[in-house]
């Protein structure tokens, strides 16, 4: 068990580790003259799209990818020229890399990244870092330990939308925040396609959790939480959890999640954003991205920002996710997403879980 002293000691290395980064790059031979070699560990949608987007920036190189479906590996190393492998850890021991995306599902997160920080490799981790804040703490502290990098894929930090909220709020617009509100919402197909393997809370809600700690910056101190389930009650999912979080500060945060908007839903996913302080206030509504399109069956929005394919590459968040971190790693300068907002994200989606057990608020420790 942790200890006060050991977290600050975590904390203590970390903060060594980024301040000694650019001199440690340069050793390993890690600079802006030399792409960075990077795997991709899991080929799901979001492993896929990672591998195309390192494929495609003019920075990296896409040196490996792995994944337990060989075809899927296979498939993707004939793509992008590069070599493939059915076991992450004989990636990392046998590939030439520098760094790995880590997009295997949440509960691999630990093993993934422990097995390559060992191995000296920088670390992009796929929300959320980790499912329980003690394997988030365990991954972080072997980061520290071997001395190599390691950011968070939260994604909302590169949506401009989200981003000019936070600006906003940073440069004391809006003054010292009383409420927040958060909705993202979701087709019923994901909630059925993932029940039981994955919950609502860390697949779809993690990036407003964490987005709310980057927005608060204080401490968040209770969580209750009460779910719904009609929709996917037969195979023992929720369809919708409405979490209010409490802080040291007095504010209020308001978190809904869904997936159990009607399949035909124009907007797939619909999400809404409310920062209201002591000066002003903040939105982000996207009720839809700038273009609608109608067909003879259906009218539908489709995505604009987050990974749209356009002029024959993938743009939008993701992409300026992934370039961040390659340009931040061979610069050694920070990365934008905060690896304790990541932590406390998920510290409070563990209060939140036992809040809907008990029916009671939990104190988030």
């Amino acid at each position: 068990m942790q200890t006060v002293n050991d977290k600050m000691q975590i904390k203590l290395v970390w903060k060594q580790n980024e301040f000694i980064n650019a001199h440690a790059n340069t050793e390993r031979g890690l600079t802006m003259q030399n792409p960075l070699r990077i795997g991709v560990i899991g080929l799901g949608l979001i492993g896929g799209l990672h591998a195309r987007i390192v494929h495609e920036c003019p920075n990296a190189v896409l040196a490996a990818v792995t994944d337990i479906n060989e075809g899927a590996a296979r498939a993707a190393a004939e793509r992008y020229g590069c070599q493939w492998y059915a076991d992450f850890r004989r990636m990392c021991d046998e590939a030439a890399l520098d760094a790995v995306c880590i997009c295997t599902p949440d509960q691999f997160h630990l093993e993934n990244a422990l097995y390559a920080a060992k191995k000296g490799l920088h670390l992009l981790i796929e929300k959320p870092i980790a499912t329980t804040e003690r394997e988030a703490r365990e991954i972080t502290a072997a980061a520290a330990q071997a001395g190599v990098r390691m950011m968070v894929a939260h994604v909302l930090h590169f949506d401009p939308r989200y981003a000019k909220l936070q600006e906003a709020i940073d440069q004391g617009e809006i003054g010292d925040v009383i409420h927040m509100f958060f909705r993202r919402t979701n087709p019923r197909s994901n909630g059925r396609r993932l029940g039981g393997k994955v919950s609502i809370f860390h697949f779809i809600g993690v990036h407003d959790f964490e987005m709310m700690c980057s927005y608060m910056k204080c401490r968040p101190l209770r969580a209750y939480c009460q779910r719904v389930s009609k929709v996917n009650a037969d195979i023992g999912c929720e369809d919708t959890v409405i979490s209010t979080i409490t802080f040291e500060n007095g504010a209020v945060a308001t978190i809904e999640l869904c997936w159990a908007l009607p399949e035909n839903s124009a907007l797939g996913i619909n999400t809404y954003a409310e920062v209201v302080g002591v000066k002003g206030a903040g939105y982000v509504t996207i009720m839809d991205q700038g273009v609608s399109l109608i067909t003879e069956s259906n009218v539908y929005y489709p995505d604009t920002l987050h990974w749209p394919e356009y002029n024959g590459r993938i743009q939008g968040d993701l992409k300026e996710e992934i370039h961040h971190f390659v340009t931040a790693t061979l610069d050694g300068t920070p990365y934008i997403t905060n690896t304790e907002h990541a932590i406390t994200a998920v510290k409070i989606i563990e209060a939140c879980f036992k809040s809907i057990e008990t029916g009671l608020p939990v104190d988030i420790q």
